[in-house]
């Protein structure tokens, strides 16, 4: 199955909040198990744009990451993620783009962020718990056996975080837990020229 990338012309149906949007793509940025596609699907909705999310169309060029990651690894996945965000970064038609949770320790997908606006999804350990289960579906959370997924991921979030807030124009805390709460903060916050 070829991944479908943003059509410049096909109509997608949004609410007034759509009037209040620039031309800049959304894009969501965050940790694993942050909400980020469903958060990003609802956003669009809303906004009346296209919604990709970079893991699934992944996914649909490449093949389960899982096994990719077990092929070929770590390094060669970020590189191929990369490509696929300069991509749809570069798409004609403004969107909302759902980052996987890595692809912001790439210096080149920081550099491509610059020009749009860039929404940072944060949770906390015990939210992430909750969501990642035993992180069967999440390789990277699985790579050292001496740490549970949840420390894992507590690590990997503690190096990554500061790199998220200095990327994101608007960040929706954790407090905010439901998808359209996220959603109604985030167009709250897209309607205020300071926030943005």
């Amino acid at each position: 199955m070829s991944p479908v990338m943003p059509s410049e012309s096909a109509p997608y149906p949004g609410d007034a909040a759509a009037a209040s949007v620039d031309a800049r793509n959304l894009v969501l940025i965050g940790p694993m198990g942050s909400g980020k596609s469903t958060v990003g699907a609802a956003l669009a909705r809303r906004v009346g744009r296209p919604h990709v999310d970079t893991d699934q169309f992944f996914v649909a060029r490449y093949g389960p990451i899982p096994e990719f990651f077990e092929q070929f690894g770590e390094d060669r996945f970020r590189h191929e993620e990369a490509q696929i965000v300069a991509e749809l970064l570069d798409s004609p038609r403004p969107s909302v783009i759902s980052l996987g949770g890595g692809a912001v320790i790439r210096e080149a997908n920081r550099d491509a962020l610059i020009p749009h606006i860039v929404i940072m999804l944060d949770i906390t350990a015990e939210q992430a718990e909750r969501r990642l289960g035993d992180g069967s579906s999440r390789p990277i959370l699985l790579a050292d056996p001496a740490e549970s997924p949840l420390q894992r991921w507590q690590r990997i979030y503690t190096n990554r975080k500061q790199v998220y807030l200095d990327c994101a124009d608007i960040v929706v805390s954790p407090e905010e837990a439901t998808v359209e709460g996220r959603v109604d903060e985030i167009l709250r916050r897209l309607q205020s020229p300071a926030s943005v």
